[in-house]
């Protein structure tokens, strides 16, 4: 275990850069009038391309990457949590259309990336 927690600085740094780098997204959405819905889509999408390259495009063995990126950067990158309160707001709000739409945007991009970098 000790071992492990050597890689914490890394995962720190990581999701550091990857926690700023949502704020400043969601301060751009904002102040371009988007929804922000649309701003987490961005940070999905984006995060689960870069997740799904990653894999494709690095060596397996290289554990400060599989900590930094993966795991720091694109885990705090990524939200599934705005995601679920996203969806429950537009659903509180009677918006049942745009709850199913952005829910199924979200899961059907990350798939169809997975499924168009991996094949």
């Amino acid at each position: 275990m000790s071992d492990k927690l050597n890689l914490l600085p890394i995962v720190f740094l990581g999701g550091g850069l990857g926690a700023s780098f949502r704020w400043l997204i969601s301060l751009a959405s904002i102040q371009m009038g988007a929804p922000l819905w649309g701003a987490t889509l961005f940070v999905n999408t984006l995060g689960t391309l870069i997740y799904f390259l990653s894999f494709k495009f690095s060596a397996a063995d290289v554990v400060w990457h599989q900590h930094f990126l993966r795991i720091g950067l694109l885990g705090s990158l990524t939200t599934f949590s705005t995601l679920s309160y996203e969806v429950f707001s537009a659903v509180k709000n009677g918006q049942h259309i745009q709850a199913a739409i952005i829910f199924g945007l979200n899961i059907l991009t990350g798939i169809v990336i997975a499924v168009g970098v991996l094949r």
